[in-house]
């Protein structure tokens, strides 16, 4: 059987610096590939099964796994079936069409194979490679030789790798790679496929059949994320593949972003991280209470939180200034028969809030909209309001009676899409010091309560701790909605005040 070795050097490389040049495996790729497919049970037949290959991104993975899906195609078996699985088909199609670049280069494959757009097949040997997304329940009828299951980090469950897996039962030899970098749900089946990888390595269970293969900056606290040597660890082609520029240039995002850290340790330095992490580093918000400017003249942009069944409603209002900073404003309502019920559960001083002029506290057990409203107006009487962005829930009326009134009105959905951008936005604003927000005491200490959530795109939205936390965190969520606004990042139509439908 030809070493698997000598038939990647036969490859050439599909992308980046290294596209088009002979495939020459690095030292760190020459070692895994000998002890996965050199390591022979007594029969002769391959001891390993099974492979989760962790490692950051930019060593490259996708082209050393799209030479490995090739060799099983061509080498492995008459009549292999090689299935490449991601999370979605375009995800899955990345590593598929680094392999079909490689075949297009080489005449000798390319004459043995049919391209074609989700599958290389080679009809001398009834073999064939082929593409598949998560839908498990499609998935069944497959006698895969070899399954390549690519960021297995945003699987959200077993159900397509087992489908997989419980296929390969015919074969003499099959192999699983999970091919990943760390993620942040310590729930899913890749966490936990890594936890066992670690204890194999570490002796602490015993799988001859599993070869464990992680590149991962330690995750004890006094490692320094920010030293190159912790680089060079988590990274083998640190200064090869990866620039020395490139990481200096991500680690001084990470020191200035709380999210950003958080993708850095989990890109780069392979470490699992939370989805839900500090959003303001300690003393950044406080560092921004300078006085408010003069708004007088400064177009407004404003965002409306409406108060759930718990929460308080807060209004927010941003001025942005010619030197690129901005003035920030809040008032929040909360019902005045639950004032004290409020008091004590949140542990804040909401009665001398109010007394100072931060809080309004409206009639009865639940939040007038109507006092609500005639603040509002009252606001825009007096100030230059380019538009309102309301959340979407339970906003209808009110939405209705600020259009009528003439101003302009927007319903803004809280999901990643929308919030991401001005989230970040704020962030930087905070981060750079270019906020004033005079020392509003309820937007500090919501500002303190929120966490930041990444989704597997890596966009962000701030959240509470859970759903049961009493941290309140709506000046915030109204405030990102201010600065949606203020960037013009309008989510629907612009051309006319709008009115949300249901």
């Amino acid at each position: 059987m030809v070493d698997i070795r000598d038939f990647i050097s036969c490859l050439r490389h599909s992308r980046g610096e290294h596209a088009g040049k002979p495939f020459e495996l690095f030292p760190w790729q020459a070692d895994y590939l000998d002890r996965l497919f050199n390591t022979r049970r007594p029969d002769g037949l391959r001891q390993y099964r099974t492979s989760l290959l962790a490692i950051p991104r930019k060593n490259g993975k996708t082209q050393l796994c799209a030479a490995i899906g090739l060799y099983m195609l061509f080498c492995d078996d008459i009549g292999a079936e090689v299935i490449v699985a991601a999370g979605d088909r375009q995800q899955a199609a990345l590593l598929h069409d680094a392999a079909k670049q490689m075949v297009e280069s080489n005449p000798t494959l390319l004459s043995r194979c049919k391209l074609y757009r989700n599958s290389i097949a080679v009809p001398g040997t009834n073999a064939v490679m082929k593409t598949i997304s998560s839908e498990a329940a499609t998935k069944h009828g497959y006698n895969p030789s070899c399954i390549l299951v690519d960021e297995y980090h945003v699987q959200k469950d077993r159900e397509l790798v087992e489908v997989l897996e419980t296929a390969t039962g015919a074969r003499q030899q099959p192999l699983t790679i999970f091919l990943t970098t760390a993620g942040y749900d310590r729930t899913s089946p890749c966490f936990k496929t890594w936890e066992r990888a670690e204890k194999i390595r570490d002796g602490v269970l015993r799988d001859d059949t599993f070869l464990p293969c992680i590149y991962a900056a330690p995750s004890e606290a006094d490692v320094d994320i920010f030293s190159p040597d912790t680089w060079r660890l988590a990274n083998p082609n640190y200064g090869i593949t990866i620039k020395e520029d490139y990481f200096v240039q991500m680690a001084a995002k990470a020191r200035e972003s709380t999210a950003d850290e958080m993708t850095f340790r989990r890109l780069h330095l392979n470490q699992w991280t939370s989805s839900e992490e500090k959003f303001f580093r300690i003393g950044a918000w406080e560092a921004c209470s300078a006085p408010l400017r003069s708004t007088a003249g400064r177009p407004c942009y404003c965002g409306l939180d409406l108060a759930s069944t718990y929460d308080t409603t807060a209004f927010v209002a941003v001025w942005p200034d010619e030197d690129g900073s901005y003035d920030i404003q809040a008032m929040f309502w909360i019902p005045e028969e639950n004032a004290d019920k409020r008091e004590k559960a949140d542990r804040v001083p909401y009665a001398q809030w109010a007394r100072d002029g931060f809080v309004r506290l409206t009639e009865g057990d639940i939040c007038d909209y109507d006092e609500i409203r005639d603040y509002i107006l009252g606001f825009c009487d007096k100030n230059w309001v380019k538009g309102i962005n309301v959340d979407r829930w339970n906003a209808v009326h009110l939405m209705t009676q600020l259009s009528a009134e003439g101003q302009v009105v927007h319903p803004f959905g809280q999901g990643y899409g929308p919030m991401n951008a001005p989230t970040r936005m704020l962030e930087n604003l905070v981060i750079s010091g270019r906020l004033r927000h005079a020392g509003n005491p309820v937007l500090g200490w919501q500002a303190s309560n929120v966490q930041i959530k990444t989704n597997d795109e890596g966009l962000i939205k701030p959240v509470k701790k859970s759903s049961h936390d009493v941290g309140r965190i709506d000046g915030i969520i109204a405030a990102v909605m201010a600065f949606s606004l203020a960037s013009g990042e309008i989510h629907g139509p612009q051309a006319e005040p709008e009115i949300l439908v249901l």
